[in-house]
């Protein structure tokens, strides 16, 4: 079994890449794997690092992308 960091980031739940994220959801847990998602769109992520001290959700982000065997 392996924990799978999954980054998503798409501004319609309809849309094609929302059905490739439900899909590779269904086949990893049918695996019996572990799924850490996150959805920087909802989260409002913004993605431009300027050198500045890394704030609460990216150091979130990188507890959990180090404790995932795998970033998808």
């Amino acid at each position: 079994m392996k924990k799978v960091f999954l980054v998503y980031s798409h501004y319609n739940e309809n849309s094609f890449n929302a059905s490739i994220r439900d899909t590779f959801i269904k086949s990893l847990k049918e695996r019996g794997h572990k799924l850490d998602l996150i959805d920087l769109y909802k989260e409002k992520f913004d993605p431009v690092f300027a050198g500045e001290k890394p704030d609460n959700t990216v150091l979130n982000h990188r507890q959990r992308i180090e404790q995932s065997d795998i970033i998808a």
